[in-house]
């Protein structure tokens, strides 16, 4: 079992706002059912509250999109396009704020919002972790393949050691989810663990 330890382990809550996990979100309809057959937000909302209680850093770090992202850009992926499309994560809007769940406590860092999947470019999270000597991540939210997936990648890359919680994240279709889980995270993450297995190593490390 990994060792988490206190002053050098934050849990990464991705995008966990509206438009994606509660009732009327733009995308919801096309997450549901995988978010609930995994049990996903149940899961999360362990996950931070085993953090909190066991005083580890909690970084939050949402997606938000401005008028001039993605339809004038020259290089447009197909997800630039379906973002464009569907106007996810507005600034300014309900659909871009932190689900009732999982909005920040006080002293939480709220990262710069990415506009690409990887949550660490283009934005401050890799300074909030450096400046507070972090370098154990736990990763839980949206979407498996795509955000968080590409935020923990990067993260190898740049020297961290990367905890995925399987069953504290979801996509759009569960091939997707378990292709990312079982294919790919083995590959490169140090550890691919469940909620429950997760929060053991937490007590096991927490002070006598």
């Amino acid at each position: 079992m990994p060792k988490y330890p206190q002053g050098r382990t934050a849990l990464i809550v991705i995008d966990a706002t509206n438009d994606f996990i509660s009732e009327g979100g733009k995308a919801w309809p096309a997450m549901k059912d995988v978010v609930e057959a995994v049990g996903t937000l149940p899961n999360m909302r362990r996950l931070l509250a085993a953090a909190r209680e066991a005083g580890l850093h909690v970084m939050h770090a949402p997606m938000e999109t401005q008028p001039w992202d993605y339809v004038p850009w020259q290089h447009k992926t197909p997800s630039h396009e379906q973002m464009a499309d569907a106007q996810l994560f507005q600034a300014g809007t309900w659909g871009a704020q932190f689900h009732p769940d999982f909005v920040p406590a006080a002293g939480e860092v709220v990262v710069t919002p990415h506009k690409t999947f990887d949550a660490l470019h283009g934005t401050d999270l890799a300074t909030q972790l450096r400046q507070r000597d972090v370098d154990h991540l736990i990763f839980c939210g949206l979407t498996t393949n795509t955000c968080v997936d590409s935020t923990g990648r990067d993260a190898v890359e740049q020297g961290f050691t990367v905890t995925f919680v399987a069953d504290a994240v979801a996509t759009f279709t569960m091939d997707m989810h378990r292709a990312t889980i079982e294919q790919n995270w083995p590959r490169y993450a140090h550890h691919v663990l469940s909620t429950d297995e997760v929060l053991s190593a937490l007590q096991d490390g927490a002070p006598a």
